[in-house]
């Protein structure tokens, strides 16, 4: 309408007042389109700049167009007017495809590498995503922590400036739109509340209905964690996130990616510094999984040296890192066996030891072959007796390129930490609308557990006997 009442004016408006007139209308204009934006996309940056800029070339473009008689500020044409509109256009265009990505998806598509591996996949180690989406057109994702930490606010030990969009950022997400907070006060505008089983629970006054309730466990259904206190949150639980493959969220310890170039892998320590044969840290003598009886058996035939609460040397938990970091100049096996052999569980010890130079044995509920890095770990089920196994060991640790051959999976995979998975997939997931929309109101403990205590084999160290 501004314009149509201008047009019209034209014979009798000078140069000089249209150009300020059409300077204003301008600023109104991009004013109103970025409040408007910053409504529906709140996290989007703002336009302000950028609009100001615009329209001070569309007045100096105004002011360039004056040409008059005898020095007469008078508009020569009414296609000056024309002319200045579309000067203010392209520069406001240009702004909002740059930041905005309004462009051809089949022009997105020009740069892909690598089809980014679907959030389903239950493999740990997946492709790193090249074709990342920074896509703020579509509504931006809010995902909540609502219940704390052991006590703290920030989950996973993170620092504060993880909050908002840093995580999203990193190369492990596809999409970036998604923002994180602790902040209460923003119940309302949450895709997805956080509950960590050890903290929980505590309800908000008032479900949305749009809002996922999601349940995050990080530990084995174990004889200290009760049915009772899972029956807490039926009826409740509509997201499940956790290390077993039929999780809506499938998040182990770590994940391992494929790296979009491979890079030489050089041995650290040579195999001839390495004089011991095992290293086994523990803290719980007595466990489910008996797996002491095992490591007792294995003991008569290689030497295993203790570290913790079960042995006579010592390394605090707090120097778990050191300790690793000593131990792989000095050992060259480390037994990594689990507490409860329970379905897709597999324990953080198993990645820490994989950040070095030591080759694991396991003992676990994992499917290792499919959940660890190619040729990675060395599983005790794939011998008929500890004997066996120790025959294995002795002869590995004589070949240095066959004991090498364990770490050459380094050139092409990278490990990725717990939290940068987690939030990568939950962002990823409801970008694309990958996660049920189903009531809450499965029995939660009997998914967890089994409806008969399933979930775990107590009984399997009594079959691996019989062939001591």
């Amino acid at each position: 309408m501004v314009l149509v009442l201008l047009y019209s004016a034209l014979p009798i408006i000078q140069a000089s007042e249209l150009s300020v007139w059409m300077f204003m209308y301008c600023k109104l204009l991009t004013t109103n389109i970025n409040s408007i934006i910053q409504m529906n996309m709140p996290n989007t940056p703002s336009t302000s700049m950028h609009s100001y800029v615009a329209c001070i070339l569309f007045k100096v473009t105004s002011a360039l167009t004056m040409t008059g008689n005898r020095g007469t500020n008078y508009i020569p044409s009414k296609y000056v007017l024309l002319l200045m509109v579309v000067v203010a256009l392209i520069g406001i265009s240009g702004y909002y495809i740059t930041n905005f990505n309004i462009i051809s998806p089949s022009l997105q598509q020009v740069g892909d590498v690598l089809s980014a591996t679907n959030i389903s996949s239950r493999s740990k180690y997946i492709d790193i995503p090249s074709n990342k989406t920074h896509d703020y057109t579509n509504k931006t994702k809010v995902i909540m922590f609502w219940t704390t930490w052991y006590r703290s606010k920030m989950w996973f030990n993170l620092p504060k400036s993880a909050l908002g969009r840093s995580l999203f950022q990193r190369k492990y997400c596809k999409h970036t739109n998604c923002i994180l907070t602790n902040d209460h006060s923003r119940l309302k505008e949450a895709d997805v509340l956080l509950f960590y089983f050890a903290d929980g629970p505590n309800w908000p006054k008032i479900r949305y209905p749009q809002q996922y309730y999601a349940h995050f466990i990080h530990e084995a259904p174990g004889k200290r964690r009760t049915r009772t206190f899972l029956d807490k949150y039926e009826g409740k639980i509509n997201l499940t996130i956790n290390f077993r493959h039929d999780a809506d969220v499938y998040v182990p310890y770590n994940t391992f990616f494929r790296r979009l170039t491979s890079i030489p892998y050089k041995p650290r320590v040579p195999l001839a510094m390495k004089t011991k044969m095992a290293v086994w840290p523990v803290s719980h003598c007595k466990t489910s999984s008996q797996r002491e009886d095992y490591v007792k058996e294995l003991s008569k035939y290689i030497d295993v040296d203790i570290f913790g609460a079960c042995g006579p040397y010592k390394c605090k938990r707090s120097k778990t890192h050191d300790c690793l970091n000593q131990w792989e100049k000095t050992y060259k096996f480390y037994l990594s066996f689990e507490n409860n052999i329970c379905d897709d569980y597999i324990t953080e010890k198993l990645f820490k030891t994989l950040d070095n130079e030591i080759i694991p044995i396991v003992l676990g509920g994992g499917n290792y072959t499919n959940d660890a890095p190619p040729h990675s770990v060395i599983n005790v089920l794939d011998f008929s007796s500890p004997k066996s196994l120790a025959d294995y060991l002795i002869e590995l640790g004589k070949n240095e390129t066959r004991y090498y051959d364990y770490f050459k999976w380094k050139s092409d995979y990278e490990m990725a930490s717990i939290y940068s998975v987690m939030m990568c997939r939950l962002c990823d997931g409801l970008h694309e609308d990958m996660f049920p929309h189903r009531p809450a109101s499965r029995h939660y403990a009997d998914y967890w557990y089994g409806p008969h205590g399933e979930r775990c084999d107590s009984e399997l160290m009594s079959r691996l006997k019989k062939r001591f």
